[in-house]
């Protein structure tokens, strides 16, 4: 979720082309092998709690939208759930590098608003794996109270953070790093997600 101003949109709160995180580029983490991709689903109408109606039934096969896996080695594997529908720039079998465009953020599956749900986990079947922690190289980071912003380094975020990546150019040195140099970064430097 990317937040202005305490806000996740600008407009109307139905049309997913209000929301700031839509359409944002999605980069490969790290070198890997893609051995999901799915695309195909449409975004939802976003709303929350009785607001939110599915575009299409939500079930295991489509909780998590347009997705995309990557092998990264070692028994780890990296999801990128709620894709935008036709964004998608790879298939099954593609092998990627570091800060690759994967696909744009949508509101696919079980998402109330645009986002990117990205998780590392042990398994390349959806909710089969443990999650695997990682660290991320450099961020800003402020509270639910919008605080001063500190500098972090080689952290995960905690829950109700808001981060501001700097950075994004995949580079080695900048943006957001887990250990095996997986690479979470957004091309824009203004960008904050927050931590649900």
């Amino acid at each position: 979720m990317q937040i202005r101003d305490g806000t996740s949109f600008s407009g109307d709160a139905r049309d997913v082309h209000s929301y700031f995180a839509y359409g944002n580029a999605v980069l490969a983490v790290a070198d890997g092998r893609v051995v999901t991709a799915r695309d195909g689903l449409p975004d939802n109408v976003p709303g929350h709690g009785e607001a939110f109606h599915p575009a299409v039934p939500i079930t295991l096969e489509t909780v998590a939208g347009n997705t995309i896996t990557l092998d990264l080695g070692g028994g780890q594997f990296a999801y990128y759930m709620h894709l935008q529908p036709g964004s998608l720039r790879v298939k099954v079998g593609d092998r990627v590098r570091r800060g690759q465009l994967l696909a744009r953020v949508g509101g696919s599956g079980d998402a109330r608003e645009p986002h990117l749900h990205f998780e590392v986990t042990t398994s390349a079947k959806l909710l089969a794996g443990e999650g695997v922690p990682y660290l991320v190289d450099r961020y800003r980071c402020t509270t639910e109270g919008n605080g001063p912003s500190e500098l972090r380094t080689h952290e995960l975020p905690l829950d109700k953070s808001i981060v501001a990546f700097e950075g994004g150019s995949g580079n080695e040195n900048d943006g957001c790093r887990r250990r095996n140099d997986l690479d979470l970064c957004e091309s824009n430097p203004e960008a904050k997600i927050r931590l649900l």
